[in-house]
Formats: C-alpha cells, structure tokens, sequence
C-alpha cells in the first residue's frame, strides 16, 4: 500500500517532461489556455477532481497531465489506485507532489474507489475522471466559472470527445439535459457523457455517496439522484475526451450498460399510486415490446406482399 499526501507547491512547468513524439495536449500546453487575472482566479472555486484507477498504465499519464495542465488555481486532485501492478503506481509517483492525495491498495471496485475520493475531497466543485479518460483545454475553468457562488447554478453537463484507439475518427458526443423525465427515459437516448459532468458540494450533501452495488450504471443511477433535487445546465463546449478501445468497460458497444439500465430501471419510477410511474411504465413497454412486434408484424406483411 502507498499512500501520499503532498500540498501542490510546484508549477505545470516542474512537471515530468513529455516523450518528444507528443506535442499535442495534453502532454504539452497549448496556445489556446485562457489567461487569469488575480481577481478572475481568487472568485473560482476549488473543484476536487478523483481519479479511479486500477492497471491502466497505457493511459493515465494523459489523465494526470490534463488535469495538471488546466493550470486551475484552486485544484485539488485525488487519485484512488486500486493496487495497480502493471506500473502505474511508479507513474503516479512521478507526479506526487502536484497531488493532493493518492493512494494504490486493494478496494472494493471502481464506485469504492471514487466513495473513498469523496471522503477525501473537500472542494466546492466536485467530479470524478477515469483514468483512461482526459480533460480537454480549459476544462475546468469552464467549470469553476459556471459552478462559482451566486451563479446559480448547481451541475452542469458539457460535450465529450469519443476517440477510438482502433485509428476511426474520434466522434463528438453531444452533452444535453431537458429534464428529469427525458432522462429516465433513457431507452429514447442518454446524452450525460460522465467525464463531461460537474455538481456543487451542495449537490453532493443531498445525494450522497455513489452505490457500490452498481458497477455498469452508476454514473447514470447518481444523475437520475441529482435531477430528484437540481436541474443540470447545459454547456455548450467539449470538456473531455474518452478513450474507447475492445478493452474498455464499454468496449462491448455497451452491451453490459444497455442491459443494468433495462434491469434497474425500476428504481426510478416512483410510487406506483403516481401518474408518474405509469407513463414511464408504458413509454418503456411500447419500447422494448410493442414496437419490436410491430415492426416484425410490419417485416412479414411486406415481405408476404412481395411473394403473393
């Protein structure tokens, strides 16, 4: 077991150089990071980002370094390792002292590790980045700026890069939130892209801690608890970028995400007295039932037409 804490008393410019063949963000900084003024930077929140790995050397260095080179000037980063032994704990420790905490030992899975990050973090802003994913530029200050005290504002939902590790070109996957019931009518399409999603600590304090009886859905299960107190607003700029590769939690095309949405989709209807309940009932039944038999009715009508 390792575990550090370090307060973060070097600059992005200390940090670890980066291989020569990769010039582009975010292994190196980029033209296109807005300068603060001090009045600009002392108004941000602190936002507390968690890092959830376990044996993704192949990719948390880019996690680490796009978080690093938001130059955000009240950050806190936690990283929550899971007893990695493919080198990513020696990773980790090249970047110890612009971390705020880091820990690699065995836990319970993915929403444990992001729980334990929670119970560490103590910023206004909270949100958690898997390792194989990254910030895009200028991330976070978009964050602090719509989430800051007096805003008004309690989560936000922003757009996400899908980069395929195959050499297809990465696709833009547009965030958006209408309202609580268009998100629990997820059979019609869910556009919460989870490294993309910010919420206040006020946020937190009402819906808790993730569950860690949820492996697939438990981005999804946490933002059906928010809509139950806030709305998300919408941001229209592209926040991250997630790697998508055979490997990968949803390397299945979602198959596995598709299926716990289906399976645990109960918990979200409510009361069975609520008119609440029945429409999304229904609006899940025509889905997955009426439609399908209708389209085969449909399927054999026509194709009996093309034989007679």
């Amino acid at each position: 077991m390792s575990v550090t804490t370090a307060p973060f008393i070097t600059t992005i410019y200390d940090l670890p150089a980066a291989p020569d063949e990769l010039e582009e963000w975010p292994w190196r900084v980029t033209g296109s990071q807005e300068p603060l003024n001090q009045l600009d930077a002392n108004n941000l929140p602190k936002i507390s980002v968690i890092t959830p790995s376990y044996n993704q050397v192949g990719f948390i260095e880019q996690t680490i370094r796009s978080v690093l080179l938001q130059q955000y000037p009240n950050l806190e980063y936690i990283i929550i390792d899971g007893g990695s032994a493919d080198g990513s704990v020696e990773v980790i420790r090249r970047y110890e002292p612009w971390l705020s905490y880091w820990v690699s030992e065995p836990d319970r899975g993915q929403s444990h590790a992001i729980n334990k990050g929670f119970e560490k973090a103590t910023g206004q802003v909270l949100c958690w980045l898997n390792s194989d994913d990254y910030y895009l530029p200028g991330a976070l200050l978009t964050a602090g700026r719509t989430l800051a005290d007096g805003a008004n504002n309690y989560a936000l939902v922003g757009h996400c890069l899908k980069v395929y590790q195959d050499g297809r070109p990465a696709v833009m996957l547009e965030g958006c939130y209408e309202n609580r019931r268009r998100l629990l009518q997820f059979w019609k399409g869910y556009q919460m892209h989870q490294p993309a999603i910010f919420w206040r600590r006020e946020v937190f304090e009402m819906t808790g801690y993730l569950d860690e009886g949820l492996h697939q859905i438990m981005d999804f299960d946490y933002w059906a608890r928010i809509s139950g107190y806030f709305d998300f607003v919408n941001v229209d700029c592209a926040l991250a970028g997630c790697n998508y590769y055979a490997d990968a939690k949803t390397g299945d095309d979602y198959a596995r995400y598709h299926s716990d949405l289906k399976r645990y989709a109960y918990r979200y209807r409510g009361s069975k007295l609520s008119p609440e309940f029945w429409r999304l009932w229904l609006s899940m039944l025509n889905h997955f039932s009426f439609q399908p038999l209708k389209k085969r009715a449909l399927g054999l009508i026509g194709r009996n037409a093309i034989r007679s």
